[in-house]
């Protein structure tokens, strides 16, 4: 706020007198850069102390923080918990609409359901504790790039393969891709969901006959993006190329190296073994990491834009932005909450595989939080996550005949489900010990004198293996899903549209308990 409030704009991201690029400098794009002006001017009607050049550095009186805390509550409100709220009422009630039209009545015990099942679900993604320990404890902004993100979900998921609504169609796709921009323009690291957006607009431009109205959405998304980003970067661009060179730099800064601290993620835990940044050249190490990361993108991505469906698109939003996370470069340990947001909307359809990657993301953490001082906070969400979900979805599942562990009796042969199920909880109670152990040795126990970081590498590759094995999951989940609901003809959309969120595949097909 110091920078933006009393700098003119194009030193924002330059290395200056006034302005330390090496003390917390703009590294984030120039809609972050607006929002901090912004930011700057309130700050400055309540305490000018709180922007003035030089002196406000490292301020952290409570009345400073307070103010601070505020904001990113303010910002909840009105981008992240709105965003939530339209994504879930498409989710649960809008795509059931034409049912209930077509005279198929649901008892009442049914619209109880849905409505419970509804609420659960908007407590539980508020509730994910990855989000609120670093926004609200770490503090950051990140439910500002995420909301916009979720924004441009719902009108994504607002989609109807229908000819009778092109204009709604039409606006439905320039908002996502409006969204879209305005997220990726707040954070960078939503480019981790950039891949499973376009391919799924582009699905949509196919499959509306690509020489005809498909080229016009085509046209008119390219021609989104194109106004949007000019908007946010014309202060750049009208200095001149220069300019925008030096926002790029600051945006993404391969001198940086692979990774931030300790992260979950591959390079960190092949580091201690084949000394990736004293051995390799950092400009050669990103184009590996890029490569790698188109590569394990490329399953989920060309799945996405040859079958297009909302669950194809939610699970590849995961998968897309778990891969990102594993393989790319100049990753943080806090990204991974990039991947937990899109993973909380379905608790309801795989509630214990989603709780516990969130219970391993907010662990993949540990070591930030032990630094910040936010060990109680970290135990109490975590449980008080995983216990909820537990309880309440387990609970379902027994009313209703289904399993609460993912179904993988059509991996193996039907005889050998009850074992098949008995392996997953051991995995998943000895993954638990795991955490158990290691957070324990963190808090209590201080690493040998040659190796002070034993504790947060341990962390980082026990993290890692977990998500190796949750990417594979994710990935075998939508490559076997059985709905394409934007690939039917209009005759089947009306017959079918409570499909549109029915997530069967082979590996959680409803499966009655024998």
């Amino acid at each position: 706020m110091e920078i933006t409030f009393n700098l003119r704009i194009n030193d924002w991201y330059r290395n200056t007198s006034d302005n330390d690029l090496n003390y917390w400098g703009l590294d984030y794009p120039p809609l972050t850069a607006y929002h901090s002006f912004l930011m700057g001017y309130l700050a400055d009607s309540i305490d000018p102390s709180f922007v003035k050049l030089h002196e406000s550095r490292g301020l952290e009186n409570e009345k400073h923080k307070l103010f601070m805390r505020l904001t990113v509550l303010v910002f909840d409100l009105l981008i992240f918990f709105p965003s939530v709220v339209l994504i879930l009422n498409q989710m649960f009630f809008k795509l059931n609409a034409t049912n209930e039209q077509n005279n198929d009545k649901r008892s009442k015990k049914d619209n109880l359901a849905q409505k419970k099942d509804y609420l659960t679900s908007l407590f539980f993604i508020l509730l994910n504790p990855t989000l609120v320990l670093i926004d609200h404890g770490h503090f950051q902004y990140n439910s500002i790039s995420l909301g916009l993100m979720q924004l441009s979900f719902y009108f994504s998921l607002s989609y109807k393969s229908t000819k009778s609504i092109k204009k709604l169609n039409t606006m439905r796709l320039m908002f996502c891709a409006f969204f879209f921009c305005l997220a990726l323009n707040y954070k960078q690291m939503e480019l981790y969901h950039a891949l499973p957006i376009f391919f799924f607009l582009l699905a949509i431009c196919l499959k509306s006959n690509i020489f005809s109205y498909g080229l016009f959405l085509l046209t008119i998304i390219g021609s989104t993006v194109i106004f949007t980003f000019g908007i946010l970067w014309y202060p750049y661009l009208n200095e001149g190329f220069d300019s925008v060179t030096q926002v790029l730099i600051r945006i993404f800064p391969i001198n940086r190296g692979l990774f931030e601290d300790k992260v979950a993620n591959l390079w960190c835990s092949l580091s201690p073994i084949l000394k990736l940044k004293q051995n390799f050249a950092s400009e050669n190490l990103a184009k590996i990491s890029f490569v790698i990361t188109i590569i394990f993108n490329l399953p989920s991505s060309l799945n996405l834009l040859f079958k297009p469906s909302r669950q194809r698109f939610l699970l590849a939003l995961i998968i897309s932005a778990l891969t990102f996370y594993l393989f790319s470069f100049q990753v943080h340990e806090k990204s991974i909450i990039i991947s937990t947001v899109p993973a909380c909307l379905l608790v309801n359809f795989y509630p214990q595989l989603v709780s516990w990657f969130i219970l391993i993301a907010n662990f993949s953490m540990l070591p930030l939080f032990i630094k910040d001082g936010l060990i109680l906070p970290f135990i109490t969400t975590s449980v008080l996550f995983n216990l909820i979900v537990y309880v309440y979805y387990h609970s379902k599942k027994l009313e209703s005949g289904d399993r609460f562990w993912l179904c993988l009796t059509q991996l193996a042969p039907q005889k050998f489900s009850k074992f098949n199920e008995k392996i997953f909880k051991l995995l998943y109670f000895m993954s638990l010990s795991g955490m158990l152990v290691l957070t324990v040795c963190s808090l209590a126990i201080r690493p040998p004198q040659n190796l002070p970081d034993l504790w947060t590498l341990l962390i980082c590759v026990y993290s890692f293996v977990h998500f190796i094995f949750f990417l594979c999951l994710f990935n075998l989940i939508q490559l076997t899903l059985k709905n394409n609901d934007l690939i039917i003809t209009e005759k089947e959309l009306e017959k079918s549209q409570r499909l549109f969120f029915n997530f069967e595949s082979i590996l959680t097909e409803k499966t009655k308990i024998l």
